[in-house]
């Protein structure tokens, strides 16, 4: 089953989106949710790849945004 969520985005950001979608003629809605699903398995497969090294990769990501939106 599908969900719907709603985000806010950087302008730039936002454009970028809209002009690949269109490239590729698909909804913003479904470039969207391909990125987000293979952006999420690319951080597990980071994660599982580290090998010997402990490394949370979500946990880097949340202090990044943390950071980022102070």
């Amino acid at each position: 089953m599908k969900k719907q969520v709603s985000v806010r985005l950087e302008e730039d950001l936002y454009h970028i989106i809209e002009e690949k979608a269109n490239e590729l003629g698909v909804s913003k809605s479904a470039y969207l949710s391909f990125a987000a699903s293979f952006f999420t398995h690319q951080v597990n497969h980071a994660e599982k790849s580290a090998g010997q090294y402990s490394i949370n990769m979500y946990e880097l990501m949340k202090n990044n945004l943390e950071e980022q939106y102070k």
